[in-house]
Order: structure tokens, then sequence, then C-alpha cells
């Protein structure tokens, strides 16, 4: 069981929260792409139909070897690293092809996610208070202390505020490049979090998984794997919702007083320094942007860089079991040549609102109901 407040939940009132608010997201990342018709360059129930089954039969078999092994749920999360990476997996829940597996790899699967989300959120796995607890007060306070002198006014630096600015739009963007719609399997954003001293907003944004090129290998030359910038801000309203999407009021720009940069785990201190890394990621990301254009039209590229992107991300889970994250993606080809044309893809949601599209997503989804 798992405390939530001053109620208990039994795994079962937990699945339906997990399921509930992923129905939720599913319905309203749909509304923000035209009602479905403007995802790129695959509608997700497409490409998630390729890779669904064996990527959650990978998983579940990973965690009880790791499990097996004698690491604790808390060693696992800290491989994976990002909640917000976890909580994006789920949208495969619905996915027809995922009835291969059995009712116990599923339920069994569900209660592994839940408890890693439960770990990595601290408590509120989610974020059911509008917020993406990735650190504890402890590490809140050790990380402001740690960087406290590494801080840099947006005030009197707002022409290093604005290239700060450029560089997040860039790494969104290349990311996009990267993992299609599939973004926030690298971008993860944290807090809010109450400053320790004061009462301004502490948010943070991070992009793992960026130096790719066992993914596609045009961009091996990117200078960076993680990215990281801590922001302190006054006056704002952030609401963060479970699959990793950010709403603020005002915009982040507008509203920030001071950032620490912190790229591969080194303090960037000037300007020049952050000029240097946006020209080098720029260059490469536009190398990558013209080549999807001229691949754009290459179905056979795009299916197989679409299945890639969902197995890389869990590189460091294959790495700890030392296994090569490649090594599954022939097995996944085959599966997905041999059903692609036999994926309906569902049209626009249309006049049904969010309450009905979710009850529909839900008997997809609850397989305890099958």
């Amino acid at each position: 069981m798992v405390q939530k407040g001053k109620y208990t939940y039994q795994a079962d009132d937990l699945i339906n929260e997990l399921f509930r608010v992923t129905a939720e997201v599913i319905y309203d990342t749909d509304m923000q792409h035209g009602d479905g018709r403007n995802y790129w360059p695959f509608h997700p129930v497409f490409l998630d139909s390729l890779v669904a089954p064996v990527v959650f039969s990978e998983i579940l078999r990973i965690f009880d070897l790791l499990r097996s092994k004698g690491y604790t749920l808390t060693d696992i999360g800290r491989i994976l690293y990002s909640p917000t990476k976890i909580a994006n997996y789920q949208y495969l829940w619905p996915i027809k092809t995922t009835n291969s597996l059995t009712y116990y790899q599923k339920y069994e699967l569900a209660k592994y996610f839940i408890k890693i989300l439960t770990i990595l959120r601290n408590g509120e796995p989610f974020c059911e208070k509008g917020r993406n607890i990735v650190w504890s007060k402890e590490e809140l306070e050790q990380n402001i202390n740690k960087y406290d002198k590494d801080f840099i006014s947006a005030r009197e630096n707002p022409e290093m505020a604005q290239l700060l600015s450029k560089i997040e739009g860039l790494l969104t963007s290349y990311s996009e490049l990267l993992y299609y719609y599939m973004i926030d399997l690298s971008r993860m954003m944290h807090g809010p979090y109450k400053a320790i001293e004061n009462k301004s907003t502490v948010f943070v944004k991070e992009y793992i998984h960026l130096s790719a090129g066992a993914l596609w290998n045009t961009v091996s030359e990117f200078p960076f794997n993680h990215f990281k910038e801590i922001g302190i801000y006054n006056n704002i309203d952030i609401t963060v919702f479970f699959m990793g999407h950010v709403h603020s009021v005002p915009s982040f720009p507008n509203a920030i007083d001071k950032f620490a940069i912190i790229i591969d785990g080194r303090v960037i201190k000037g300007i020049e320094e952050l000029k240097y890394m946006y020209e080098e990621a720029k260059n490469v990301a536009e190398k990558g942007a013209r080549i999807m254009i001229e691949k754009s039209n290459d179905e056979d590229f795009l299916l197989k860089k679409g299945i890639d992107l969902f197995f890389y991300p869990l590189k460091p889970l294959y790495d700890e079991i030392g296994e090569n994250w490649k090594a599954i993606l022939p097995e996944v080809y085959e599966f997905a040549y041999k059903i692609k044309n036999k994926i309906k893809i569902p049209g626009p949601w249309g006049d049904w609102g969010k309450e009905k599209a979710t009850i529909h997503l839900l008997k997809l989804m609850d397989f305890r109901k099958e």
C-alpha cells in the first residue's frame, strides 16, 4: 500500500488513478495536435502499436531481473532518473497489441510503474497537486546551496537570459527530432518548489539523452547529453501535468529572477561559454532537421527511427544488466513490418468531450475488466 495524505490506497485504486490521468492526458494531447490530425511523422496509435508489447515486456523483464539481483525500487528509479520518462510510457496502455501480454504481466507492470513514480515524485505519482516534485525538501536545499554562488541575475544579464530562452527553445525542437511526439522521454520539468528563505518559486528544466549518436548517428556530434537550468521566479503560477507538460502564467522569461545553468555536471558561468554551446548544438540540430526534411518521404527510415526512440531511453537499464539496448530491435522490426498495414488509426474525437473520450480510453486500457 502507498500513503497519500490521510488516505491509504490499495493497488487497484492506484491503477484506476494511473489509467484515469493517462486517459485524460491522451485526450488533451490529441486536442493540442489538432484533434489528433497534426502529429508528426506518425499518429501515435500507429507507431505505439508497433512497439507497445515489446516495450512493456522488456521493461517488466528488466525490472524483474534487477529485483532478483537485489536492486530496490529506489535503485531502479535512480537508474531511470526521470519520472516524466516513466510517465510517458503509460501512453501505451490503450494500444491493442498489448493484448499479447498476460493479465499477470500487466498487473505487475502497472504496480511497478506506480511504485517507482511514487518514489521519484516524492509521494505524488500522478502530479496530483499540479507539480512534479522530483527533489525532496532536503535535495532542494542541497541544490540551492550547492549552486548559490553560480546563480546569474536575469535583470543584470539580459542578453544571457535571452540566450537561455533560445537554447531551451532549440532543445525542445531538437528533442522532437530525436523523439517525435514522445519529446518528454528527454525533457523533464520539475517543481514548482518554494525557495528556502523567501517567497520565490524554484523550477527546474532538464533535458536528458541528448547526445544520442547511438540512436541516430547524424547527431553524434551534439555537444552535451544533459542540460539543466535551475530557475528562480517571482510572481509566477506553474502547473505540471502527469506526462510532463507545463503551463505557466506569466511565461517563464517574463518572471525569471535568476538562474543557474549546468551542462553535463559543469556550471556555465558566462555568456561566451553559453554562446559556444548554443552554436554547437544549433549546428547539429540544423543538420538533423535538414536530413529529416530530405527523408520526410522515407517511411522505412522514419519507421525504424521511431521504433528505436522507444528503446534508447531504456539504455541505462540495459547497461545495468549488461545487455545491448539494440539487441531487441530486429525482433521489433520484424513484428512491426508484419502488422503495420493492419493498424487502424482512430479518427478525431470530434464532438466527444473529455469525459466521454476518457471513458472510451479506460475501456481500452483496463485489462482487469476484459
